[in-house]
């Protein structure tokens, strides 16, 4: 799965639609550099453990920095195998 179009796909579903959201191109960028609020990088960290099967009482403990500690923290405590794609992942999170 491409990791940058699934955070793509998630920070889009997460914003308001009448905010500007430019994709992150690098897993390396800086949450703080996303543009997205700190209500979005809950929402964004919720539907990561859903898809990643991440305990809440894990997943709440996560304070990643950049988008790739995002995906490296659920992919340390996952509990299920991610979809293949990013859009049969998008579907877990409607």
């Amino acid at each position: 799965m491409d990791k940058l179009e699934l955070f793509n796909k998630l920070a889009r579903h997460v914003r308001p639609a009448y905010y500007d959201y430019q994709d992150v191109t690098d897993l390396d960028a800086k949450l703080a550099d996303t543009g997205l609020d700190s209500l979005d990088f809950v929402m964004v960290g919720i539907y990561l453990a859903t898809i990643y099967g991440v305990p809440e009482s894990v997943s709440k403990d996560f304070a990643p920095t950049t988008v790739g500690e995002f995906f490296e923290l659920n992919e340390k405590h996952k509990t299920q195998e991610p979809p293949a794609t990013a859009d049969e992942a998008m579907e877990m999170c409607k």
